[in-house]
Parts: C-alpha cells; sequence; structure tokens
C-alpha cells in the first residue's frame, strides 16, 4: 500500500536529533543555541505558542475582535477564546485558497484589531488587498504559515508578504522540514519584537527527555512508511478492529490534550534548537517542486471541480485534498487498489458564522474532503492510474 504521507526528515537528521540530546543531557553549557540569526525572529515551541505570545504582547482589551480564516486547527480558535478575544471567521475560497478583501472589508468593526490569515494545505492566500485595507484601519496582519514553508529566501520561495506584522512557520511533527517540534516568529514591529521576546525567554525550557521521545517516535514512524512496513502495520491494524486513522493521528498529534497552554508555553531545549538550525540549513525547494508535480500528475485527467486549490498560483502542495459527494465509498475504492486515501489526514475544523448565512458553492467546506496519498516517490503510472481509480468513482 502507498502511504498517504512520509515524515519530511531523512533518518540522518533524527539521528542527529538523538545525538544532539545526548550532548545537551551530558553537556548542557555547550547547547546553547539559536537557530535563527535575523533581528527580528526568534524561535518558540509551535507556533500555537508564538500565537499566545503575540497576543499576550498586544494585549488586547476583552472582546476585541480578530477576523480569522474560518478553518483551522481547534487549538488556534481556542487560544484566541483563552486571551477573552472573539474570532470572526471569514470563509476560504475553495478553489483559490484565498480570502475575498472585501469579506474583510465588511466584517470590520469598531471592535476589530487584528486579521490571522492561514495559509491553508499549502496555499498561499493572495494579500495585497488585505494589507492595504489592514493599513487603512490600522490592524496587525498575522500570517499562519504552517502548512506553507517553502524556504526562507523570498528570492525563490514565498516567505510572508513584507508589510504583514506578523508571520509564523512551523516544523512540527508532519510539516514540510520537519524538526519534530519547533516554529519561527518573525514581527516586523520592533518593539513588538522586544516584547515577545521577553515573554518567549520568561517561558521554562522544555525537558530534553520530551524531545527525545519524539525523535524516537519520529524515527518509529520513518521505518513504518516503507511501502511493505505500512502495509503491514494496516492489516494488523485492521484485524485487530482498531480505527486506521485514530492509531495514525495518536502518532502525530503536537499537543494532545484538553489544555493546550500548559503544553505550548515552554521554550524549545537546545537539542530542537540545533536540529531546526540544522534543517534550515539544507532544505531543498525541490522537494516542494516535486509535490508540486505530483498534484498536477494526479489531477491531469480529473474535473477541475473537484480539486481544493487548483487555482492557486503559489501553493506548496503540503497535501492533496479533493471533494467528493461520497468520501468512505471513495476511501475504500481506492484503499482496496492500494492507495491509502483518508478523511482525517488533519485535525482542522470550521469556525461557525455568528450570523446565519447561506454557504457559497466556492467556499471551502470540509464535508466530502478526501486526502490523497503525499508520497513523491509514486511512479507516472502509479499516478496516472490513482488519477483513473479516483474518475471511477465520480459521478
Amino acid at each position: 500500500m502507498i502511504p498517504r504521507g512520509k515524515l519530511d526528515i531523512p533518518f540522518s537528521d533524527i539521528f542527529a536529533g538523538i545525538r544532539y540530546c545526548f550532548s545537551g543531557y551530558f553537556f548542557p553549557k555547550d547547547d546553547q543555541h539559536s537557530a535563527v540569526k535575523a533581528g527580528n525572529q526568534l524561535i518558540t515551541l509551535s507556533v500555537r505558542t508564538g500565537l499566545d505570545l503575540t497576543l499576550s504582547a498586544l494585549n488586547f482589551p476583552p472582546g476585541t475582535e480578530i477576523l480569522v480564516s474560518d478553518i483551522n486547527i481547534p487549538d488556534m480558535f481556542n487560544i484566541i477564546a483563552a486571551h477573552q478575544l472573539r474570532a470572526i471567521p471569514i470563509s476560504l475560497n475553495k478553489y483559490t485558497l484565498g480570502i475575498d478583501a472585501e469579506q474583510i472589508a465588511a466584517a470590520i468593526t469598531p471592535a476589530t484589531k487584528a486579521i490571522l490569515i492561514a495559509h491553508l494545505f499549502g496555499g498561499i492566500t493572495e494579500l495585497n488587498q488585505i494589507v492595504e485595507i489592514a493599513k487603512e484601519n490600522q490592524l496587525i496582519l498575522i500570517e499562519d504559515c504552517a502548512q506553507a514553508f517553502q524556504g526562507t529566501s523570498r528570492d525563490v520561495s514565498y516567505y510572508g508578504h513584507p508589510e504583514s506584522g506578523v508571520l509564523m512557520f512551523s516544523f512540527g511533527m508532519i510539516k514540510t522540514n520537519t524538526a519534530i517540534t519547533g516554529a519561527i516568529l518573525q514581527l516586523n514591529d520592533p518593539d513588538l519584537y522586544a516584547r515577545v521576546a521577553a515573554l518567549n525567554e520568561s517561558l521554562p525550557k522544555q525537558q530534553i527527555k520530551p524531545y527525545f521521545k519524539k525523535l524516537f517516535k519520529a524515527m518509529l514512524i520513518s521505518l513504518l512508511s516503507s511501502r511493505t512496513g505500512y502495509t503491514l502495520f494496516y492489516k494488523i491494524v485492521m484485524a485487530r478492529g482498531k480505527d486506521f486513522d485514530q492509531v495514525l493521528s495518536s502518532f502525530t498529534r503536537g499537543f494532545p490534550g484538553n489544555d493546550p497552554l500548559k503544553k505550548i508555553r515552554y521554550r524549545p531545549c537546545g537539542p530542537n534548537q540545533r536540529l531546526l538550525e540544522r534543517r534550515l540549513k539544507t532544505f531543498k525547494i525541490a522537494d516542494v517542486l516535486l509535490r508540486k508535480k505530483l498534484f498536477t500528475d494526479i489531477m491531469s485527467a480529473l474535473p477541475a471541480d473537484i480539486q481544493i486549490g487548483h487555482l492557486n498560483q503559489k501553493s506548496t502542495n503540503w497535501v492533496i485534498p479533493i471533494q467528493c459527494q461520497h468520501p468512505e465509498e471513495m476511501i475504500r475504492h481506492l484503499r482496496a487498489n492500494g492507495y491509502d486515501a483518508t478523511s482525517k489526514a488533519s485535525s482542522l475544523i470550521r469556525l461557525p458564522s455568528l450570523a446565519a448565512t447561506v454557504e457559497k458553492t466556492d467556499e471551502l467546506s470540509l464535508a466530502r474532503l478526501v486526502y490523497l496519498p503525499m508520497d513523491i516517490s509514486m511512479s507516472l503510472p502509479e499516478r496516472i492510474q490513482l488519477g483513473a481509480l479516483i474518475k471511477e468513482k465520480l459521478p
């Protein structure tokens, strides 16, 4: 069976991380590293941590409104609520993965102080008009680039809009160029940067042991990601009557539990920072281009209306979702033919609108989504076959 995805990290870097853990444990004074050199960037444990720190530094009064992409992981909305702020959802277009600037402008009230844009599925939202709206209304624009990393150079990749106030990049377990945990936060206002950096420094440093355990888990996941190992693992899980999606998600969830704030309010340990520095130095944009080629090959014979994000010209294709009428039937069909598709590849939720609205036909909805295998090692015949199998189940 072709796996639904593989961790974006070679064994050599996992072993390097394990070596850093031993070095950090026995020689802690030699383990003071900073993975970023720019004066307006800092390392945080996660994007969740970065948002929590940013909102703490901004210190908005209770009831302040933040306009948000209506789809994100629950923790991002929970963090906003924990600061006694109101998240006002703005829908995304399922073909462009962007937000209509007119929707943003119409949603602004005297209580609005910020805009949080999530670049979902690796798609890059066009921000020029939104930036102008933010400037006109004195709003801070925050970019959640957790799913959209493609390098740190604006010359060859997207590294945030130059006029955004805050950029957040994740290097968690299943992210592009993973360091298993960790994030980079860039703050373009010097005063805000100083306040956030001070808050970050006040957090306790995470112990090495939890990071070591995650590295070991990453090694196990990577071992199981070979086609033979993955097929055997799938058969064992199914034979025991377990939910395969739940088993996999238990391996990769970054901060399980009902109170994420307790788990995110740490700084990353030294070994985590060292591995992140190593990963940033060795990142290759070519890997992202291979994902784009995979998307093109699979989708070449499929109708455009099922292709999520196909009009997004800057997409990094972090995942490959399609929308179909009967997702469970499609998943069974693909798995029976050796392709592990799923409808549960992420923990994303859609924040319901506060006002009664009629859903537009081009709005992105999580209903009826199927995530196709993201395996760039697929041969061209396998890619064409996957497209043909999907077409068989379309009306």
